[in-house]
């Protein structure tokens, strides 16, 4: 077969070689990219459609590879390549796996705390594995890019060719055809540097430096530890296995590999995997044709199983909990390591929240993962390739009984690497301590934050107000709220993220902000008056001190004293527990086990009948406060149940608590209080707490209060042209 590397030389052969055209490609991108910054964002669609371009023969290639490489081994040929094979991958998942573990050696001290995440409560999506792998219907597999069922068919009909006698007719067929897709494809692949050119032009103009900043400790440690696994770890070990030198692995092998790195696709270089890896063994093996049989057979399947790239997406699961406060602790490594291996046969964007999940990360961070992809996709892509090629290689070479194993080499390879993954983590870890600011922030913000609609004007009291006139008996709460334009609302001070003072002492909050668009619906003005609130709000309510209360959790034992509005919200019940403890709350049967439990709460009645159902060894004691529980410093209690919206807020005042919602959890209504028996009040509220959930109202609350989603102004992307020249407004 034409060897592809070859032609894709051939019209450069009198100048620049092909790997040097990318590199300006690449250079001249991010050049252009600086210079016009977002007006070449246009050129995407340029790069996108060179991508596409080169998706076109792929899979088609690994349909006949497989199924001719299987073809033409005969069954024990076949059984010991998937042997050798499977071998290696394991060596390979070793290795990844300990540089993966080695990661968090990089990052400097840190504390840290985070906002409220919906995904500590939300349910994941199941991951579809019968669907991926088995191929019920070839042409739905094919239409919709599932490489594994592809692959399982294929595999399937290449076992069933080798035991055909009259097969040489349909596998000269094949590799004519095979000959004929890498036609194509070497067309197309002579336009790298242009498409390289688009892809990095566009990201260069529109990513937002601000996002690399804040990531730039995982995205510089990500960098340098895959450059050092793509470019000695994975080919050294090659080098030190089988005859091949390493300028023979890189060197030849660096075209697929630039591919790859600009392209950010695996897929559209296995092809030129295939070739080269024919190319570099043909050299050594006496039966070339088995030889090439095993490499069309290899680099199709190592595809579909999870490779160095897709491992190292693990780091971030690291990075996250160092950065959010939750750090994945040694013994979890275990648990996390299968995971990832059991998951990453799917999509990585599916994988990383299950994984996050089972090492008992919040994953508020998740956007941020796929914020690193612009840039840490490229270096993944890159050990992907270089992943497979030395699965490849070893794989082949093992099968062809080429391998050498020399105690001496073997030693030297593991010092050296051993050493130079060491110094790259100190020498990341040093630059990360000197220059990282490592002051904690994260309760500044929630004490900074501040109401964006103050339309209405409102008066908070500090003190209960004793000349409040009581409410006529012969006139409904809506009506004389309307006609004195005044509506008074009880108000609990220490209810973080839904009513408090913040660092300036102004009341803010979800709740807060919510009642005032409520008095502007009204076209009234706001008081907020204090009240003893679990203990005394129904009497304040009910006395006429005021026609609201900010949010309570809507129970039963309650309803015999107050009116609820409809819930505007779902909390989740949670544990608010001293961070070298939390891994002990997380499984609820396992606390419920737990004998001489101290457990704090603020809720009502009925929220510690509950609390006594799920723990029935417990202690349960009441508090008037959650910092009546962080001041105790474990002396009276071991744990406090609450909301887990309420106590992520109390973590990021006080870092060194977290909120670990266990399994098998309950949902906890948050609605609004009104006197007992107003219930056209309460109806009204209900009308209105409908439309603004539907009109996005109480979401965008939501975000800002309780996610911690802040907005910012949109800016143009720094440019050359713009910001230095001035050539443009």
């Amino acid at each position: 077969m034409t060897h592809p590397d070859r032609e894709l030389a051939a019209p450069i052969k009198k100048g620049l070689s092909l790997s040097t055209m990318i590199f300006m490609g690449l250079g001249l991108g991010v050049l252009a990219g600086l210079f016009f910054g977002e007006m070449v964002a246009f050129l995407e669609v340029i790069g996108e459609i060179w991508i596409k371009l080169l998706q076109m023969t792929v899979l088609p290639y690994v349909m006949l590879s497989l199924v001719t490489g299987l073809g033409r081994l005969d069954y024990a040929d076949a059984l010991l390549l998937a042997r050798k094979a499977g071998l290696m991958l394991l060596l390979l998942w070793g290795i990844s796996l300990a540089i993966v573990f080695v990661f968090p050696f990089t990052f400097p001290s840190w504390e840290s705390s985070s906002f409220f995440s919906n995904a500590l409560a939300d349910p994941r999506p199941p991951v579809d594995f019968l669907g991926l792998y088995v191929p019920s219907n070839l042409f739905h597999a094919l239409a919709n890019n599932l490489v594994p069922a592809v692959v399982v068919f294929s595999v399937a009909v290449g076992v069933a060719v080798i035991g055909i006698d009259e097969k040489q007719t349909l596998l000269n067929g094949m590799e004519i055809m095979m000959e004929a897709l890498m036609r194509v494809a070497d067309f197309i692949v002579k336009l790298t540097p242009v498409g390289v050119f688009a892809i990095t032009a566009a990201a260069a103009g529109t990513m937002q430096l601000a996002e690399i900043q804040r990531l730039g400790i995982y995205i510089w440690a990500y960098v340098g530890i895959s450059l050092l696994t793509s470019l000695w770890i994975l080919p050294g070990l090659v080098t030190c296995l089988t005859p091949l030198s390493y300028r023979q692995v890189v060197g030849a092998t660096r075209n697929a590999l630039l591919t790859a790195f600009a392209t950010g696709s695996l897929f559209v270089v296995l092809p030129m995997l295939v070739e080269k890896s024919k190319e570099l063994i043909a050299r050594y093996a006496q039966d070339k044709e088995r030889a090439e049989a095993a490499i069309e057979v290899i680099v199709p399947v190592s595809f579909n199983f999870p490779h160095a790239g897709k491992l190292f997406t693990l780091t971030f699961v690291l990075f996250a909990g160092w950065y959010s406060g939750y750090p994945v602790e040694i013994e979890d490594f275990p648990a996390v390591a299968a995971a990832g291996l059991a998951s990453l046969f799917a999509s990585a964007s599916i994988a990383v929240p299950f994984i996050m999940e089972t090492a008992r990360v919040p994953s508020d961070l998740f956007e941020l993962f796929l914020a690193t992809g612009v840039i840490n996709s490229r270096f993944a892509t890159l050990l992907a390739a270089m992943f497979v090629l030395t699965l490849t290689l070893l794989g082949a070479f093992s099968m062809n009984g080429l391998m050498r194993v020399n105690p001496r080499r073997i030693l030297r390879y593991i010092l050296i690497s051993v050493v130079a993954l060491g110094l790259t983590i100190t020498a990341l870890r040093t630059v990360f301590t000197l220059t990282m600011e490592n002051a904690y922030d994260k309760d500044q913000i929630i004490a900074g934050m501040y109401l964006m609609d103050r339309s209405v004007p409102d008066k908070v009291y500090r003190i209960m107000p004793v000349d409040i006139p009581p409410a006529p008996e012969d006139m409904d709460r809506l009506q004389l709220i309307k006609s004195r334009g005044l509506l008074r609302v009880c108000y609990d001070g220490k209810q973080m993220p839904f009513s408090y003072f913040n660092g300036n002492d102004e009341l803010v909050g979800f709740d807060i902000a919510l009642i005032h668009k409520l008095a502007s619906s009204l076209d009234v003005q706001l008081e907020f008056v204090p009240v003893d609130y679990r203990q005394a709000v129904a009497v304040h309510l009910n006395l006429g001190d005021c026609d609201l209360g900010t949010g309570m959790l809507a129970f039963p034992d309650l309803a015999t004293e107050l009116t609820f509005s409809e819930p505007y919200l779902d909390l989740v019940a949670a544990f608010l527990v001293p961070d070298h403890r939390r891994n002990r709350f997380y499984d609820l049967d396992a606390v419920a086990k737990m004998h001489g439990l101290s457990v704090a709460f603020k809720e009502s009645e009925y929220f510690q009948v509950r609390i006594r159902e799920k723990l029935p060894l417990a202690k349960i004691r009441y508090v008037t406060s959650p910092l009546r529980f962080i001041k105790d410093q474990g002396e009276t209690f071991d744990v406090m149940v609450m909301p887990a919206q309420e106590a992520a807020a109390w973590s990021l005042l006080y870092p060194e608590y977290s909120v670990v919602v266990p399994t098998n959890t309950s949902k906890l209504p948050l609605a609004l209080p009104v006197p007992y028996r107003e219930e056209a009040w309460a109806d009204y509220l209900g009308l209105w707490i409908d439309l603004n959930k539907k009109n996005g109202t109480i979401d965008t609350l939501y975000d800002r209060w309780v996610l911690g989603k802040q907005k910012t102004a949109s800016e143009h992307r720094w440019s050359i042209i713009r910001d230095v020249l001035h050539w443009v407004d």
